[in-house]
């Protein structure tokens, strides 16, 4: 039986006003194809962009074996970005407006002109270069709301807006261009405790790599990468999840940092 794209997206905003936990989707919500998940996707989009702001970008996520072996899902997916969802360097959020934070580590570029729709040949690595105009250290905010990953579906991720919650992006870096992207090291630290270390180079072998991947998904789905837009291009390391009153700190070498702080409620 098809399922309801309005349904969908009205459950889902009833349960991100909860703040509810979610370990495994309801049958009932679950689609049959990834076109009608997006379509949900878009749904909840609308409801959440009066609050949240519009599309600023977009994530790309399950791109690296890291990822893969956390969730069991392999297939890369897109979420967007909201506008009052994206901070700078260093931020704080409190604990009692999230179900259960992690942070991933991503290169984060932005697009410095409208990307075309995909013609005849799809976009790679080489052809989306020049739409790139920078490229930086980030923290994406993940909102799983308490998913039990032995029984996660890919679909009720990209309905769930690939659980962005927020993007923290680095300082800009003037030298980035003489950086090996696919090459730097990465680490996520606790409380100036390394919780885990990752590589760029697994993350679909380069970020334009995702990035190429991002522009062809969205040409199938009649939408576009737009000047200024940033993409958080996929995580090098697994998402770690937050202990409340904890501060995290995200590096990637030579590309720069970000501080999260995850605060009590007073």
């Amino acid at each position: 039986m098809a399922i309801s794209v309005a349904k969908v997206a009205n459950w889902l905003q009833s349960v991100d006003k909860a703040r509810a936990v979610v370990g495994w989707w309801p049958a009932q919500y679950m689609p049959e194809d990834e076109r009608t998940a997006y379509k949900v996707q878009d749904a909840f989009l609308k409801k959440l962009v009066p609050r949240q702001g519009p599309v600023a970008g977009y994530k790309i996520g399950l791109t690296a074996p890291q990822i893969w072996e956390q969730t069991g899902l392999r297939s890369p997916a897109y979420g967007p970005i909201r506008k009052k969802r994206v901070f700078h360097e260093k931020t704080s959020v409190r604990a009692d407006r999230w179900t259960r934070l992690g942070v991933e580590l991503e290169i984060i570029l932005t697009v410095n002109a409208d990307v075309p729709a995909p013609a005849d040949t799809a976009y790679d690595k080489e052809s989306i270069a020049p739409y790139v105009g920078d490229a930086r250290a980030g923290f994406e905010l993940i909102e799983d709301r308490g998913a039990d990953y032995s029984r996660l579906s890919a679909f009720a991720l990209i309905m769930d807006l690939g659980w962005n919650g927020g993007s923290l992006l680095g300082k800009a870096n003037r030298n980035w261009r003489d950086l090996d992207l696919a090459n730097l090291d990465g680490s996520i630290s606790f409380d100036g405790k390394v919780v885990r270390t990752g590589h760029s180079g697994d993350v679909m072998g380069h970020c334009y790599n995702s990035l190429a991947w991002l522009a062809n998904k969205l040409g199938e789905h009649g939408k576009r990468l737009r000047k200024g837009m940033i993409v958080s291009s996929g995580s090098m390391v697994a998402c770690q999840f937050v202990p409340p009153g904890s501060t995290a700190v995200g590096k990637i070498e030579g590309l720069g940092e970000v501080t999260l702080k995850y605060d009590l409620p007073r």
